[in-house]
């Protein structure tokens, strides 16, 4: 497989180091770091704010907008979207901000165009980071695992849930609502975000630098996602107990030592991710094409997916490990939470 080509990704910053005017929404894609993405501007809105950046209150719950996905689709989402308005109305100067991972569906683009006051639809812009398709499902498969509200095999998994990848469905919407030029994509892979990073991306497209002194800068941790053995024993409890995963989950992030086995590539074989990538390719070029104007190279890097590339699913052996490690690790956390406070390891 060639080299993929760099594509220049439009953005909406300038070069002042003052962020532009209107509001900017922020809405997702889901597991693409929005909540590092959250958690640095609830943290930094003072700096951001001389900066000529407003965090809007209106609808925020601490981080996010994120519950305001019900209401904005409801009867009260006129109300909703003129307190926005009348919020950032309040900061002439200054770039607003909204940001929810949930606010990724054609029925938020829906609301806008119904109901968001045309003085303030001509403004706004959203931004979108996306994800592989193959990765993407495969983290959504050990969410959904995890909590014990899926048990089909990864395959099926894909078949029941594949037109979340198709992203090409929600951008449309929302592009057809405020135009092409109003909507910007990124994709979320370290070779395409500035500093590889999703807020120091983010804060570039508004043509700031995330390293400026006067920020509070986020602590990275490393963000490998939990083994599929791990998720899939604690939805199998979920599913035939009372047990309170949530606590678990906690119980085996509290301590380093203790902490459950981490494992990512593990969902899907490179044969499947080749498979599955295939099913988004007409909608991935398509995505480049209109949003990113190139259609040149792939959508994502698909490198390591190449025929010489090694396979990054385990093998027997390290199945069969990381099977028996998830099995110990969920064990002893139950043990753990029964010695320390039992009232805790059952749900209601």
């Amino acid at each position: 497989m060639a080299a993929r080509k760099t594509t220049k990704q439009r953005t909406s910053g300038t070069k002042t180091g003052r962020a532009p005017k209107g509001l900017l929404i922020h809405i997702g894609a889901p597991k693409t770091g929005s909540t590092a993405l959250q958690n640095f501007l609830l943290t930094n809105e003072a700096p951001l704010a001389a900066k000529g950046i407003c965090f809007l209150a209106s609808g925020r719950t601490n981080i996010s907008h994120n519950n305001l996905f019900n209401p904005l689709r409801g009867p009260d989402a006129a109300a909703i979207w003129s307190d926005i308005a009348d919020e950032a109305a309040s900061h002439p100067e200054s770039l607003s901000i909204m940001s929810s991972e949930n606010f990724f569906s054609p029925t938020i683009a829906a609301s806008v165009a119904q109901h968001m006051p045309e003085s303030l639809r001509k403004t706004t812009r959203f931004i979108a980071y996306v994800r592989r398709q193959d990765a993407y499902l495969e983290a959504l498969y050990k969410q959904k695992t995890k909590n014990g509200r899926e048990h089909s095999l990864p395959l099926e998994f894909v078949k029941k849930h594949v037109e979340i990848g198709n992203y090409q469905t929600v951008l449309d919407a929302f592009a057809d609502t405020v135009g092409d030029e109003n909507v910007i994509l990124r994709r979320f892979e370290r070779s395409a975000m500035k500093g590889g990073d999703v807020v120091a991306d983010f804060l570039g497209c508004l043509g700031l630098d995330a390293a400026d002194s006067s920020f509070v800068q986020p602590v990275h941790e490393a963000n490998q996602s939990l083994s599929r053995a791990v998720t899939e024993q604690m939805g199998a409890l979920a599913r035939h107990s009372r047990l309170n995963v949530r606590e678990l989950a906690r119980e085996m992030m509290r301590d380093p030592a203790n902490a459950a086995p981490r494992r990512s590539g593990d969902v899907f074989t490179k044969d499947q991710r080749l498979e599955i990538m295939a099913l988004f390719e007409a909608s991935n070029a398509e995505l480049a094409r209109r949003y990113l104007k190139d259609d040149s190279s792939p959508f994502f890097d698909l490198q390591d997916l190449a025929p010489d590339m090694p396979d990054r699913y385990p093998d027997p052996e390290e199945e069969i490990a990381l099977y028996a490690e998830a099995q110990e690790k969920v064990a002893a956390a139950i043990g753990r939470i029964t010695r320390r406070n039992p009232a805790k390891l059952f749900r209601g």
